[in-house]
């Protein structure tokens, strides 16, 4: 067995049935290994979308994604992807190609250090030099990227090393045992709990783990603690549920804020402070934080918590919530109402053309509560934070950590794989579609059934708005776009326009019953985002005392 045999037979030892590849001349031997087993090589036209799809592969099985690329110009294209998981809190393995150590006739051509390039965007990168230690760097690959919070690791196989004997050799794979945190780490927090007014829950991307989700809703229900999400964290309990306060959006005072601004205690449940500023809802640094998750706390401005419970989430859930006293509900109960009636009253307009607002209502009504929406960024995003129903963990899949354009194609790839059940729409700008429109042939080939709606608006939207707020001219936003149709179907994907003959809700039935992929090009107006840049936490305070 060579080196680049044992790195597949281990993988598989690991579970991995699939990785994201754009293979090179120095993976060649490790391909050949990989084609001798049953992982299913998925090859992408652009390492970026590859690591894109290993990242949101992680995020919703729990396990590493797995992505390929060559040496040099190969590797560095993952980067962005690997930032995106490793920001967001993905579990993701890149494994990367090289220059032999020895006999390398070609010398410097092509050659980067990726691992010392690779440590600001990974938990750990390594350069394995010997083939007998391929299995061992695997396995504490899958440790490091899920280690605490899940993120990105990246591995280099030298070409010689890939095809040098590595030995028969291969011991069994052990795991961690997870564990609540510990019982004098609980009980202080619970003393904080208790002693607490107003406390609140704050939910962040570790608690979109079914089992972490699962535990969280018993916990509220237990203790009548009401959950406001972050953006990661949306889906962690349902927002029907009467002690969900749905979701923080933007970065400035909202309705949401109306259950996080007036807290005492904020227990965090899985978050980390690159999902969301802290000091975007503890301006004052003045609330007594409660951090529960596997992983310590990322301390910051705003965040610095008062206790810690480092361990399994659901089992100190579990534990915590046997020492709160339960409390009456109806606190939470004005202020999940107050926040309801004001996102339902603002206007979403007719839809000639659709506002984001009239998007996100028009997609909530199409799909089912397990049904999965994807997005990359752009200010839609905010309107569907806000709005969007989330009824079950990772059934709207949105990054607000690295929050890069060009992932929300991918994401919905990678979903629409691993649930052939379920319909899956990609909502994207036309800026971020464009960065990897290419990813239509992959998907064809890949044989998926998914909706791809572009929202267009000919700008950097996001970009165009701030500009506007701040009384600037608009300046390097505006774009020329191809027929998108035209485009679309030169992919082998199906197409449709929305216009006045063509709304929206009409267009989404027909693509959503369609086998395939399919497209949708949907103008867009922006205007309804004056709404955003009202103080809406004012309004909301208003109404809530009127109640």
């Amino acid at each position: 067995m060579n080196g680049a045999q044992a790195m597949a037979a281990r993988l598989v030892d690991h579970g991995v049935d699939v990785i994201f590849a754009l293979p090179g001349e120095e993976n060649l031997a490790f391909v050949e290994a990989v084609s001798d087993t049953d992982i299913e090589l998925v090859v992408t036209r652009h390492e970026q979308h590859a690591a894109f799809m290993a990242a949101a592969h992680g995020r919703l099985t729990g396990r590493p994604g797995v992505c390929l690329a060559t040496l040099g110009p190969g590797a560095l294209n993952l980067f962005t992807g690997l930032a995106h998981a490793q920001l967001g809190g993905m579990p993701l393995i890149a494994i990367t190609g090289q220059k032999p150590r020895t006999d390398n006739e070609e010398g410097s051509f092509q050659v980067v250090d990726i691992v010392a390039a690779a440590g600001p965007v990974t938990a750990w990168a390594t350069s394995i030099d010997d083939p007998k230690n391929v299995a061992s760097t695997v396995d504490e690959a899958f440790n490091r990227a899920l280690a605490g919070r899940p993120g990105a690791v990246l591995i280099e196989l030298p070409e010689d090393v890939a095809s040098e004997s590595a030995g028969t050799s291969l011991q069994p794979i052990t795991t961690p045992t997870p564990a609540a945190a510990a019982p004098d780490a609980v009980a202080e927090a619970a003393g904080l709990i208790n002693g607490a007014e107003r406390p609140v829950v704050l939910a962040g991307s570790g608690a979109t783990r079914p089992e972490v989700a699962a535990a969280l809703t018993r916990f509220a229900e237990q203790t009548g603690i009401g959950v406001l999400a972050a953006q990661l964290g949306k889906g962690a309990i349902s927002e029907s549920h009467d002690l969900s306060m749905r979701s923080l959006g933007i970065h400035r005072p909202d309705y949401a804020h109306l259950a996080i601004e007036p807290a005492d205690v904020v227990v965090t449940v899985g978050y980390q402070p690159v999902e969301h500023p802290p000091l975007a809802w503890n301006p004052e640094e003045t609330k007594t934080i409660v951090h529960i998750a596997p992983w310590a706390a990322a301390i910051e401005r705003g965040y610095q918590p008062a206790a810690q419970l480092t361990g399994d989430g659901a089992a100190t859930l579990g534990a915590l919530g046997e020492e709160i006293a339960p409390r009456d509900t109806a606190r939470v109960a004005g202020i999940r109402a107050t926040i309801e009636e004001l996102l339902a009253a603002e206007d979403a307009g007719d839809g000639s053309p659709p506002s984001p607002l009239h998007v996100v209502r028009t997609v909530r009504d199409a799909m089912g509560p397990d049904d999965i929406v994807t997005l990359d960024n752009g200010a839609y995003k905010i309107w569907f934070a806000r709005h969007y129903r989330t009824e079950a963990p990772n059934t709207l899949l949105l990054d607000n950590a690295l929050a890069t354009m060009g992932a929300g194609l991918g994401t919905a790839m990678a979903a629409a794989r691993l649930h052939p059940d379920r319909k899956v729409v990609a909502v994207c700008g036309d800026g971020g579609f464009l960065m990897n429109v290419q990813a239509l042939e992959t998907a064809n080939r890949m044989g998926l059934t998914m909706t791809v709606l572009v929202v267009r608006d000919d700008a950097y939207g996001f970009i165009e708005w701030h500009q506007d707020e701040q009384g600037r001219p608009n300046e390097g936003v505006y774009l020329g776009n191809p027929d998108l149709a035209t485009l679309a179907t030169a992919f082998g994907a199906s197409a449709h326009v929305v216009d006045r003959d063509h709304p929206l809700s009409a267009t989404l039935k027909t693509a959503l019953g369609e086998p395939g992929v399919s497209l949708i090009d949907c103008p867009l107006d922006y205007a309804i985002n004056e709404i955003l840049s009202s103080d809406l936490y004012d309004r909301a305070r208003k109404a809530y005392d009127e109640r």
